[in-house]
């Protein structure tokens, strides 16, 4: 995943309107400003913004456009574009065997959550059967000392050279290790294993 300045680049490939804007509002309300989203409807656009942008990830209907084929599509790019993910929009009946060169699904009915999810498992950010298990790694605890300081996700994408998606990522790794899901019990935690001293923390 290649990010230019902390950003985190999307293009949604669809000829209808309302499902290309339905998508990229549910993403660009998870990952906050940090996160560009592009939409094109045609085979054309979607070949100069991909080699113009070089986004981290594709969200194509694999009917979006008259004889699209992703081997074909990927075949025709050259290896600086070989990291980038590509996700089906699931739009008709269709045997899924037709999907396997796809990294992720989204179907067409899918919440902003269960968008999100999918983004975030195609990327490789979820880990769920360990994460639970797992003691906070460093960047962790950096951020929980970050939260506890009324630091924003943007305030600490720009610190760590991270992108905000990134950020929240990690933030629900946080919840999900610790079970603590608010503010107070979080900065309680944090003033307890010495992460920060009360002067540090936000009223």
């Amino acid at each position: 995943m290649a990010h230019s300045g902390g950003t985190y680049k999307i293009i949604i490939a669809e000829q209808s309107l309302i499902v290309r804007a339905g998508i990229a509002a549910a993403i660009s309300r998870a990952v906050d400003s940090n996160c560009l989203v592009y939409e094109v409807a045609s085979l054309a656009e979607l070949n100069n913004k991909v080699r113009l942008y070089h986004p981290d990830m594709v969200i194509v209907n694999p009917f979006f456009a008259f004889g699209f084929s992703l081997d074909d599509f990927k075949t025709k790019l050259d290896s600086t574009f070989e990291n980038i993910r590509y996700v089906a929009i699931h739009t008709a009946v269709i045997n899924k065997d037709f999907l396997d060169g796809y990294d992720g699904i989204i179907e067409l009915y899918a919440t902003a959550e269960q968008i999100h999810s999918t983004l975030d498992h195609v990327m490789g950010y979820d880990d769920d059967d360990e994460v639970e298990e797992e003691i906070l790694s460093q960047r962790e605890k950096e951020i929980i000392c970050e939260m506890v300081r009324g630091k924003t996700n943007k305030e600490m994408a720009a610190k760590f050279n991270l992108s905000v998606y990134t950020i929240m990522t990690h933030r629900r790794n946080i919840t999900k290790k610790l079970k603590i899901h608010s503010s107070t019990a979080l900065a309680m935690y944090a003033l307890a294993n010495k992460l920060v001293t009360i002067s540090e923390v936000k009223n």
